[in-house]
């Protein structure tokens, strides 16, 4: 992905997915992705054991007592997959018009593939930062509580978290929000990187952080011209 004279990609880290938005491959390559991960999350839910399943030599789909419930479940988990890599393709396609891309992790136990927005910004020298704090969600919404703002010494820039809850004024429910950033300064620039997790999921949200902090190296922010 390229803005404002910078180029910057997403090394996709161990049990992440980069969710690839239409015309990003060929046609062909890109039912090819969303077959192999339909199959991957579909192996991995119906890993659990149960009545008619299993890994002896006497198990498996349609043997054992139960099995009808165990092809139940099988087909069940198959309509799940597919769902995922439905909604994930969707998130992807409808955000690549901004910059921005979808990363995914499979690493939050007995959950589907978790979707975070990963954007890239460049302001001029001195920027404020007014911008970055709003993409942080630091201010506006319904926030139960003011937002947790966690400033983070990184390697390559200085970091910030905001982590907040709000309440769904349309719905009564309330989300959860984890979004972590990282300023990197230049003679000529300013280059922000913010990574987005929102969710109704609130217990998720101590493994969400963890996550973006393992995936935020992997964006890698380079300058394409002079």
């Amino acid at each position: 992905m390229a803005t404002d004279g910078w180029t910057w990609q997403v090394e996709q880290p161990e049990g992440w997915l980069l969710v690839p938005a239409a015309g990003m491959l060929p046609p062909d390559e890109l039912a090819r992705w969303e077959r192999e991960v339909a199959a991957m999350i579909h192996a991995d839910l119906d890993d659990e054991p149960y009545t008619g399943r299993g890994t002896g030599p006497d198990t498996g789909p349609g043997t054992g007592p139960g099995a009808g419930e165990g092809e139940a479940l099988h087909q069940l988990y198959a309509e799940v997959a597919a769902r995922s890599v439905a909604n994930l393709r969707a998130f992807a396609d409808g955000v690549v018009g901004s910059g921005a891309r979808v990363a995914a992790t499979l690493r939050v136990p007995d959950v589907t593939p978790v979707p975070v927005l990963v954007t890239v910004g460049v302001e001029p020298p001195g920027d404020a930062g007014d911008d970055l704090m709003t993409a942080l969600g630091s201010t506006g919404g319904h926030p139960v509580a003011p937002p947790t703002i966690e400033h983070l010494d990184l390697p390559d820039g200085d970091g910030m978290r905001v982590t907040r809850l709000d309440l769904d004024a349309a719905t009564g429910g309330a989300w959860m929000s984890v979004c972590l950033g990282r300023r990197t300064e230049h003679p000529d620039a300013v280059v922000d990187t913010v990574l987005q997790w929102r969710s109704p999921d609130l217990l998720r949200a101590p493994a969400m952080t963890k996550l973006l902090d393992e995936l935020l190296p992997a964006v890698r922010v380079t300058r394409s011209t002079p």
